[in-house]
């Protein structure tokens, strides 16, 4: 979807749908091009439901998978009173992480419903990305059983592009707020990976006083970190996030206040 900030608004009572142009004949042959079909739209795979619903839909094989999310609000309407739905922050922030070149989804339509500012249903659907596999089981499934010499290339450049994309993100104020290991997807395209960035309605754009939230997201992308590296590990690779510019008690004491966040949910002890 374009970047054109327009394609966000907010409306305070009624429905609005916004699509990008070229996906337009693709709604219409899943019946969203009537606004009354969203909330009950139910066709593909389920990947999750209640209060947020994510169903992978896969019209035909001549077709683009997408994946379609809603998030509907029966209890309290008031949480997003004036305030943009998570579907749209989702938008914005993938429009921010594009500005920043961090890879990251394309969306093609987002939908609001609100009755006098009271949110009342919010969608957002993006398109699939092809040779994917979420971090943690590109980890476990693929990068540990290659050959030892493929492995170790793979991982230093998939760590290199990694906390090259928190340093950009993070000096351009922006925080994902969720980086956990399955909200980053590494593509394959023959010899090379590349991580992309996926699933962030909470992410903030926030340029001064916002060493909390620093800590917040390399607190939620260490957490499964835990389980494959030791803590001496996990200090050289503060380290090279940090980069060249920084000193030993910059980075002892973000590790420390990485630590206490972590503390306060212990991250369960799972096997490799």
């Amino acid at each position: 979807m374009s970047l054109d900030p327009t394609l966000y608004r907010y409306i305070f009572h009624g429905t609005q749908l916004s699509v990008d142009p070229a996906y337009q004949s693709y709604l219409s042959s899943l019946l969203l091009d009537d606004l009354s079909t969203w909330e009950s739209f139910d066709q593909g795979m389920a990947l999750s439901v209640g209060k947020t619903v994510c169903l992978k839909v896969s019209p035909s094989d001549e077709q683009e998978t997408v994946y379609f999310k809603r998030y509907l609000y029966k209890k309290n309407r008031w949480e997003f009173f004036l305030r943009r739905s998570k579907a749209a922050n989702e938008l914005i922030n993938y429009q921010r992480l594009k500005k920043l070149n961090i890879a990251t989804l394309d969306t093609i339509a987002l939908y609001e419903q609100r009755s006098l500012g009271r949110l009342k249903l919010a969608c957002i659907i993006t398109k699939e990305l092809r040779n994917t596999m979420q971090l943690d089981d590109f980890y476990k499934n693929v990068l540990l059983n290659m050959p030892k010499q493929q492995a170790s290339r793979v991982f230093n450049s998939l760590k290199e592009q990694l906390f090259q994309q928190l340093r950009t993100a993070h000096n351009a104020g922006f925080f994902h707020l969720d980086l956990k290991w399955r909200n980053i997807l590494i593509q394959q395209k023959g010899d090379t990976y590349t991580p992309i960035w996926i699933d962030c309605p909470r992410g903030v754009q926030r340029r001064y006083f916002n060493y909390s939230l620093k800590v917040a997201d390399l607190s939620g992308f260490s957490r499964k970190a835990l389980s494959f590296f030791s803590e001496r590990q996990l200090y050289r690779m503060l380290r090279q996030y940090l980069g060249n510019t920084s000193d030993k008690s910059e980075a002892k004491k973000l590790f420390i206040d990485i630590s206490e966040h972590l503390g306060r949910r212990p991250p369960k002890k799972t096997n490799p």
